[in-house]
């Protein structure tokens, strides 16, 4: 499955004041329809492309790849942020930097 989504806006939930992003989704006939089974009922489309939008309170990027659990939930792939995160645990936000800069320019060796 390859569902993908850009983010369209954000708003703050009124009750609780949390910030909610919103992303419209994208992919093949097939995954939408995955998408649009796994939503049900919260299925929401966006008025003007017809496109179903993912909600998440946790901001991930711009552009984001979307997985489906084995329990048929839909979440964003956060591995970026939390390879990230890992880093800075490890060894501090300097040296995470440096090694994500070095990461990013080295070719993979596959």
């Amino acid at each position: 499955m390859a569902l993908t989504a850009k983010l369209l806006n954000s708003y703050k939930k009124r009750e609780t004041g949390n910030t909610v992003f919103r992303y419209l989704v994208a992919g093949t006939d097939k995954d939408i329809q995955q998408y649009t089974d796994c939503a049900g009922d919260n299925l929401v489309l966006d008025d003007n492309t017809g496109k179903p939008i993912f909600f998440t309170t946790r901001y991930v990027a711009d552009s984001i790849k979307l997985i489906v659990t084995s329990n048929n939930n839909v979440v964003a792939d956060d591995t970026e942020i939390s390879k990230l995160q890992s880093l800075v645990e490890q060894y501090g936000a300097d040296v995470a930097r440096l090694i994500m800069m070095n990461t990013k320019t080295v070719p993979s060796a596959e």
